[in-house]
């Protein structure tokens, strides 16, 4: 996933909502969104089937992690990033996400950056062998391939300047708003631009959420680039979640 857009605390009524393009090979096989387990939790994620784990996810503790690559060479010895993505939404918040991120050995993974957040709280953190995890003040955030928020990047301003905008609108707007930039080709092509298109390579989904200061949520994912793919609305998912509510076996029972 390569362009991840966070409102992070800017409405009461709206304390999380986030927006992410997934960029990759297009021969790469994937799931879909699903109800599955991480680390004692029940969670609703995608799936990477080559390398396994997720590229982001929502737990049952309100717990939303997205992890985006770093440009670089390429160790194939070393754990999958998608499997630490499972690991952190076994946490209980997001502060107990950021805790063990801050704990993770010198290279044992590939470059990354990773945004973490609940109703609460939100952290990045930047690994290039040794982890760097800085809390998020409310605001917008944008995380892609280069360092956080570093607005030296056309597109990482860009997208900074565009959902400032959008924050700025009715909560209610917010997701719908965030899917136009989500389908802009604005920028240098092929990678400058937010939907990517290459040969081979490009936007393969993309993932609209909002968590509400009530509770509640919405989820929308488009299962191809989304200049080309409607957004489903998944929002029964999170019905089926049940953030804080029920047990696991029973939410899982649910959407069988």
């Amino acid at each position: 996933m390569c362009t991840l857009i966070a409102l992070h605390a800017c409405h009461p009524a709206v304390p999380l909502a986030v927006a992410a393009n997934r960029d990759e090979w297009l021969a790469r096989p994937s799931a879909g969104f699903a109800v599955r387990r991480a680390a004692g939790r029940v969670i609703l994620a995608p799936s990477d089937l080559r390398a396994g784990g997720t590229w982001l996810g929502l737990n049952d503790a309100g717990v939303f992690v997205g992890l985006t690559n770093r440009p670089g060479p390429l160790d194939e010895s070393r754990r999958s990033r998608g499997l630490l993505v499972m690991s952190l939404l076994g946490a209980g918040s997001a502060a107990e996400a950021a805790d063990e991120l801050a704990r993770l050995p010198e290279a044992a993974y590939n470059g990354f950056n990773l945004f973490v957040a609940d109703r609460k709280e939100a952290a990045v953190a930047v690994y290039e062998d040794t982890v760097a995890v800085t809390e998020c003040a409310p605001g917008v955030h944008v995380v892609g391939n280069a360092d956080p928020n570093d607005r030296t990047v056309a597109k990482v301003r860009r997208n900074l300047e565009a959902a400032t905008r959008v924050a700025e609108g009715p909560p209610d707007e917010w997701l719908e708003r965030l899917s136009t930039i989500c389908r802009a080709h604005e920028g240098e092509p092929p990678y400058g631009a937010t939907c990517v298109h290459a040969d081979g390579y490009g936007t393969r989904s993309s993932t609209l959420l909002r968590l509400g200061g009530d509770g509640g949520g919405e989820l929308r994912h488009a299962a191809g680039a989304p200049c080309e793919t409607e957004y489903k609305d998944l929002s029964a998912f999170l019905g089926a979640l049940r953030i804080g509510a029920a047990e696991p076996e029973a939410r899982l029972a649910e959407i069988r």
